[in-house]
């Protein structure tokens, strides 16, 4: 076909001379060389043994069997291990990263355990250099500590106040953090002004920056908000051998202290002032079942704070690797060691039995809750456990606060700082 192709297009055009040329045998065309097809695209090369095509589609269709097969054993054992074991370890994936929450893990159980004595502010320290990656310096900031509370020292010298008086101490510190204060220079004449913490309104959810909320971002920066405050005042407080507790409200926090006739007060630090439990429960949507069970305006002490912070660990940790058994284990001493409410716990498990139900149900390609039992009947137990924790959260009066009432309540707050002063006075005097 190619040489009669070439007879005819020569006859064409050398006719008129009476003679054909010398037809040249024809030579096989260059593999490598494309011709344009009618749509102008490259055309598939010339290929002489079209067999070896053949065997290659059918090389590549087996291949992508294979993979599909492996890929179907792999999500197989990756299904029956969850079922069994629950989340694998991060500890083989990052041993040096996951270690720094390891040892901050069992220092904190040392603690709680009574190895150790209870120190809030190492533990804070703790929790934030595992996140951190161990970047921070201890002695820095136990330094910093302790030059802060000289600070509200020397002022109650100053003032010829009574340094063992458990108010003085407390409003000390309120001051510290809420007040310019001026401070006469050690060995000199000159005073020195010591600047108040400012409310983060910026990033007061750490939405732009997670670490907004952290208690060494505020020593570094001045500035903090509804979670940071309040633990730095009870770290200044431990140091200074103050009496302080800690209480929580949907998505707040705050100091609670007590008068000689153990009438208690509510130091909202986040305006300056002091606020009473029904301005919480009147404008945090708090239940009544959530007072009685103790989870919101409840004073934990030193140790049920540390137990908190403990289940802070466990959600750094997720934040950075995921559920495994060490978010679990967090849980466990959490439940173990909670005095007033196991809340944190409860939420923590409820956490973990979710990912792993969604993890199960991605694996095995269920769409709901019943073709994941039909696909997978052990996973039942997981939904069955779920269940019952959700139960327990329920029961306890805890409920999700929309953030749009934290938003609606921080106008609110913004409204009281004008009567900072005035509150701030009564307590002073």
């Amino acid at each position: 076909m190619f040489v009669l192709c070439v007879v005819n297009l020569s006859a064409q055009n050398y006719g008129t001379m009476g003679t054909l040329p010398t037809v040249p045998p024809p030579q096989p065309p260059n593999p490598y060389q494309y011709q344009n097809n009618l749509f102008g695209q490259p055309a598939s090369p010339y290929n002489p043994n079209p067999i070896s095509d053949i065997q290659k589609r059918n090389e590549a269709i087996l291949r992508e069997a294979k993979a599909y097969m492996e890929a179907q054993v792999q999500r197989q054992i990756t299904i029956n291990s969850l079922l069994r074991n629950g989340f694998p370890s991060y500890a083989l994936q990052d041993p040096t990263g996951t270690s720094h929450f390891y040892q901050a893990f069992e220092e904190i159980r040392a603690m709680l355990e009574g190895k150790v004595p209870l120190n809030l502010g190492r533990t804070i320290f703790l929790i934030e250099n595992a996140y951190y990656g161990n970047k921070l310096d201890y002695s820095e900031y136990e330094n910093f500590i302790k030059q802060k509370v000289q600070l509200c020292q020397r002022k109650i010298i100053e003032e010829k106040l009574d340094g063992n008086n458990n108010m003085v101490k407390n409003m000390m510190l309120f001051r510290l953090i809420a007040d310019t204060l001026q401070f006469k220079g050690a060995g000199s004449e000159k005073t020195v002004t010591h600047l108040p913490i400012q409310y983060d309104y910026d990033d007061y959810d750490f939405k732009k920056n997670f670490d907004s909320h952290f208690i060494t971002k505020l020593m570094r920066s001045g500035v903090g908000q509804c979670n940071s405050m309040p633990l730095y005042y009870l770290v200044l407080a431990e140091v200074m051998g103050a009496e302080a507790y800690w209480a929580k409200a949907p998505y707040h926090s705050l100091v609670k202290i007590k008068d000689e006739n153990n009438a208690w007060y509510n130091i909202e630090l986040t305006c300056s002032a002091i606020l009473s439990d029904a301005h919480y429960m009147n404008h945090s949507y708090i239940k009544a079942e959530a007072i009685r069970n103790k989870l919101y305006l409840y004073p934990l002490d030193r140790k049920e704070v540390i137990v908190e912070m403990l289940a802070t660990l466990a959600r750094y940790y997720y934040l950075l690797y995921g559920f495994d058994n060490f978010y679990l284990q967090c849980a466990d001493i959490v439940m173990q060691h909670s005095s007033s409410s196991n809340l944190s716990a409860l939420i923590l498990k409820f956490e973990y039995e979710r990912g792993l139900i969604l993890a199960l149900a991605h694996l095995s390609g269920a769409k709901d809750m019943d073709m994941l039992i039909e696909k997978l009947p052990e996973a039942n137990k997981h939904l069955e456990e779920l269940s019952k924790i959700n139960k327990q959260i329920d029961d306890s009066g805890y409920e999700d606060t929309p953030m749009e009432v934290y938003v609606e309540w921080l106008a609110h707050l913004a409204k009281q700082k004008e009567k900072a002063e005035q509150n701030k006075t009564i307590l002073f005097n």
